[in-house]
């Protein structure tokens, strides 16, 4: 147990060292805010990318473009860079929560009485 508290300080130290404790734009606290919503938009770009690449291989004279396969491996990379841009979602907002830039963190708190 003290190791792997020990293996986070030395993480948190780094990440500040690289500029981690810097305050977020606009772009990373909407990627923190919608990890969700953040790989569904660049799993999408990168499905409709490798569409774009596969009709101008076909409009250029290509074989086989619309192969079964072919449509199952764009299919599944956009899925798999979908997938891995939510877990980017959620690691951004582990590091936003930590240096208390984490929006939601803030509006929860009330400094009245409840």
């Amino acid at each position: 147990m003290h190791l792997l508290r020990l293996l986070a300080d030395w993480y948190w130290r780094v990440d500040s060292f690289l500029g981690g404790g810097v305050k977020p734009n606009r772009r990373q606290r909407f990627t923190a805010a919608h990890p969700v919503r953040f790989g569904l938009i660049m799993g999408s770009a990168l499905g409709a990318f490798m569409g774009v690449v596969a009709l101008l291989c076909a409009a250029l004279g290509a074989r086989y473009v619309f192969t079964l396969f072919n449509l199952l491996f764009c299919l599944g990379l956009a899925a798999v860079m979908g997938v891995c841009m939510v877990g980017l979602g959620y690691i951004t907002r582990w590091g936003q929560r930590h240096y208390g830039y984490y929006p939601h963190e803030v509006q929860d708190q009330s400094d009245g009485p409840v």
